[in-house]
């Protein structure tokens, strides 16, 4: 019954034919629509802790009862706590057929208010003008859309990641790609020279452009699980190598089809959505039956 029970959600899934998929680690404002597809990444892992902490079983149930997770049909969530949002990305990359593809955050959204007009301001979807029509007139016209670059000023790609990371991390991911894909090389050498990117791991793209991308980024990523150190002796927010590298080596692929194979990209605004978070939970005892009450609050920032 599971194994029917997880084919029947991913047909309903695919029956979409662009679907933008909304990636929650934890409670928050729900967004689904006609192209929005709620996904909870890491569903397998869910109660291992994380850089944010851990989560109850009453957010689990709200992300159980509100969502698919990423651990149905072909999938790498047990992963996620390495890999973050990409295993979401795998997870469309093996499960989804919809035509067009992308992948967004709960707290992160593409605005497209440039290419479209809406009086509607009550749904977040209509406010930012997220629209089939519009995605699928500039997948028209682009192969791909990326959220616009991140500038780093003076510091390149490789500078940023040595900075804050471990820089042998990144340095064995360009090995690897300059082993698997020497034809890549001189795109590999230019991350150190680039100062700007695309960050976030947001996309979308049209599935046969998608998969092309997906299969790059799992051919590298699965190789550099193997050849890393022991992670154990970092910090959780340090272990998620394979969450930071793929920002930065899907650059180097990014910059590879577009110079190579005439691969169009619309870059387009990013905005960071207003979630509402549960702040206190109130259990009243005082019944045969606790209740409890969860009180939201709207953060803005």
């Amino acid at each position: 019954m599971k194994k029917l029970k997880e084919k029947f959600q991913i047909f309903k899934v695919n029956r979409k034919k662009v679907n933008l998929f909304m990636v929650y680690h934890k409670p928050s404002t729900l967004y689904k629509g006609d192209v929005i597809t709620p996904i909870h990444a890491g569903r397998d892992v869910a109660f291992t802790a994380a850089k944010d902490g851990s989560i109850t079983v009453d957010d689990y149930k709200w992300l159980e009862k509100n969502m698919i997770g990423d651990n149905i049909g072909h999938n790498i969530s047990a992963k996620n706590r390495f890999y973050n949002e990409m295993t979401v990305t795998y997870w469309i990359w093996k499960n989804c057929k919809s035509p067009i593809v992308g992948l967004m955050h709960y707290r992160r959204i593409f605005d497209f208010r440039e290419f479209g007009k809406s009086k509607d301001y009550t749904q977040v979807m209509r406010k930012y003008c997220v629209e089939p029509k519009i995605i699928k007139k500039l997948l028209s016209e682009y192969d791909m859309i990326l959220p616009t670059k991140l500038d780093f000023g003076e510091q390149s790609l490789y500078q940023q990641y040595e900075k804050y990371h471990h820089i042998t991390d990144l340095n064995l991911a360009m090995n690897i790609i300059k082993e698997k894909y020497p034809e890549m090389s001189p795109y590999v050498d230019k991350l150190k020279e680039q100062h700007s990117g695309y960050f976030y791991n947001m996309f979308i793209m049209k599935k046969e452009q998608f998969d092309k991308y997906a299969e790059f980024m799992f051919d590298i990523l699965f190789e550099l699980s193997k050849r890393i150190p022991q992670r154990s002796s970092r910090n959780l927010y340090q272990q998620r190598i394979e969450a930071f590298i793929a920002e930065r080596i899907a650059n180097i692929y990014f910059s590879y089809v577009t110079a190579e194979h005439g691969v169009w990209i619309k870059e387009v605004p990013v905005m960071h959505l207003e979630p509402e978070n549960p702040v206190k939970r109130l259990t009243f005892k005082k019944s045969s039956r606790p209740k409890s009450l969860t009180i939201y609050i709207k953060l803005r920032f």
